[in-house]
């Protein structure tokens, strides 16, 4: 697929491309993902006889994009004809070669979506686990039923632009994204996570933490639910309730170690009921 990527900057209204198109409806802008607006298209054009009406050209924005705003041009194709030869009409070379160069322009963005498609595939076998990657195969299915069937060569623009959104969701931005998660409840403990394709972990849950004598520590062990790479991970604990005592905590501190996190409790009075902690860790998973 032919396109290009922008990040707007406040004050710039004009982004260039270089990719060959055939009319202006073939150029698709989108601005964080989602259709622009407010812009027109200035074509390059390939002169008389060229194999293509217009070799590149830029999108002109009424107002800039902000340096929040990623823009992005491509190009789409619709699955048609452009030209219906008469048996009798005098066939115009310009126009042979235009009508071959489109079908091949087409050939050409569908083979890049399929591509994309395949490497997608490999990456989610590589990752993830039986269950998600049958999930993730069968929407990605859809997407290639989405394309449209190529033997026939016809599909309307608006289908094919739904499909260049539904690529660019997936494939641009997203160098790293969830692929595995857990829910707290009673059955895990009340802990949970969220495990990112680049192995960054962020997990958490909670802990009891027993009856405390005054100006005394007391460590209590967490079993993680996942296991982390190393000990150089970031802890977060935060106190809850004292179970109904009143109760100063002078300090929370901790151990770490790959499977598990120990917390450690200080206080000036005695604890004579349990009370609970959260915590929450982040780093990256073994």
């Amino acid at each position: 697929m032919q396109k290009v990527s922008y990040m707007g900057d406040g004050s710039t209204t004009e982004f260039s491309f270089n990719f060959p198109y055939f009319e202006n409806t073939n150029i698709i802008v989108t601005k964080n993902n989602a259709t622009a607006t407010g812009y027109s298209v200035v074509g390059t054009s390939g002169g008389t006889d060229a194999d293509f009406p217009y070799t590149g050209g830029k999108i002109v924005f009424e107002t800039a994009p902000t340096s929040l705003d990623c823009i992005t041009i491509a190009r789409s194709l619709p699955l048609s004809r452009v030209v219906d030869y008469q048996p009798t009409a005098k066939i115009n070379p310009t126009t042979m070669n235009q009508d071959a160069n489109y079908l091949m322009e087409v050939i050409k963005d569908k083979q890049d979506e399929i591509d994309t498609l395949c490497s997608q595939y490999a990456d989610i076998a590589d990752k993830e686990s039986t269950t998600t990657l049958l999930a993730r195969i069968a929407a990605l299915s859809q997407q290639i039923t989405d394309l449209g069937d190529i033997s026939t060569l016809r599909q309307d623009v608006s289908t094919n632009t739904e499909n260049i959104s539904l690529v660019n969701i997936r494939t641009t931005g997203l160098s790293d994204y969830v692929v595995e998660s857990q829910a707290p409840s009673a059955d895990n403990n009340y802990t949970w996570y969220r495990k990112y394709k680049s192995g960054w972990i962020e997990q958490g849950g909670e802990a009891t933490i027993a009856a405390q004598a005054a100006n005394t520590i007391l460590g209590t062990d967490v079993t993680l639910p996942v296991t982390m790479a190393g000990t150089n991970y970031l802890v977060n604990v935060c106190f809850i309730t004292d179970g109904g005592n009143t109760m100063t905590l002078r300090n929370i501190s901790n151990t770490r170690a790959t499977t598990k996190l120990t917390i450690g409790t200080w206080t000036t009075i005695a604890i004579t009921n349990s009370y609970i902690v959260t915590w929450e860790i982040k780093g990256m998973a073994e």
